[in-house]
Order: structure tokens, then sequence, then C-alpha cells
């Protein structure tokens, strides 16, 4: 599973170095890092992939994040995040991450962003010269099979 999502050019890798100040008090990384990892993967996605295409005076932010925990981390390591994008909606977009250490999933998580434009600071729609451009780097959800799915109330994501 891992090894598909390596080959797959629509998913963005980056490593993260885990730092001591990521421990908690019971001798793992807290939980809270595992955000930054997801921040590291999402902005290292949008600067290499949708930066170069978005319209001008736009920018994306993020509404909401779900991560779900598989296993512990401890200090000294790396995390290697892969981001992909797997649904675009009228003014949003959804990405899935995959946070590998040592060969082991360790968390996965998905975001929901929305294209801002700056003048309004509201969500604008995906340009239709955009579009096409951004759904190409669509992949299906590694959930399909691959990764435990959400499941039960509020396991849709909201249509932004």
């Amino acid at each position: 599973m891992i090894e598909d999502l390596r080959k797959d050019p629509r998913v963005a890798w980056v490593t993260d170095v885990l730092r001591f100040g990521d421990m908690d008090a019971f001798g793992h990384v807290n939980n809270t890092t595992f955000s930054v990892l997801c921040e590291s993967g999402r902005v290292h996605f949008f600067t290499t992939r949708l930066v170069p295409i978005l319209p001008p005076g736009s920018y994306i932010v993020i509404v909401r994040l779900t991560i779900e925990f598989k296993a512990e981390l401890h200090y000294p390591g790396e995390v290697r995040t892969g981001t992909w994008m797997t649904r675009v909606g009228h003014t949003s977009l959804t990405l899935e991450h995959v946070m590998v250490s040592n060969e082991e999933v360790v968390a996965t998580a998905e975001g929901v962003c929305v294209l801002m434009d700056a003048a309004t600071r509201r969500p604008m729609p995906w340009p239709d010269a955009t579009r096409p451009a951004v759904e190409h780097m669509l992949r299906l959800s590694a959930g399909a099979g691959r990764f435990p799915q959400k499941s039960g109330v509020g396991a849709r994501p909201r249509r932004y």
C-alpha cells in the first residue's frame, strides 16, 4: 500500500525530523505534532503543485483536519508524510495524508481546504481555467480498502 503511494506522481512526499521538544510526559511524540506533520505535507503539496496554477489574488486555507492515530512515535526519528488530493468541490478540495516512520503507518489524516479571494476574504469557486489542472491531480482515497475509513455520524465531509 505505501509502495503504491510512493510510486504515484500525484502524491507529494516530505520528510520531517522529530525533535526532542515534540515528546510529551509519556515519552512519545505528542499528538499535536501530527497536525504539524500534516501542515508540512499540505504546504509542500500546495507550493509544488497548486500555487503555480492558482488564480492571482487567491489563497487556500484549511477548514477541517481529522487525524487517525495508528502507532506511537518516538524521538529520535524521521517521519515521511505523503499528501494527495481526493476531491475538488465548488470552492474546496480534500486532501489525504499518510505519515510513515520506519516503514510503519503511524497516522492518516484528511483535510478540507477552501480557495479564498484575497480581496473579499471569502470562498471563491475554482475558475474554469484552473479546474481541469486541479482535477488532473486527483487520486482515489487510500481509505478505499487501504487504510481504515471513518464511519458513523459525521463521517461525510461538509460541503463548502
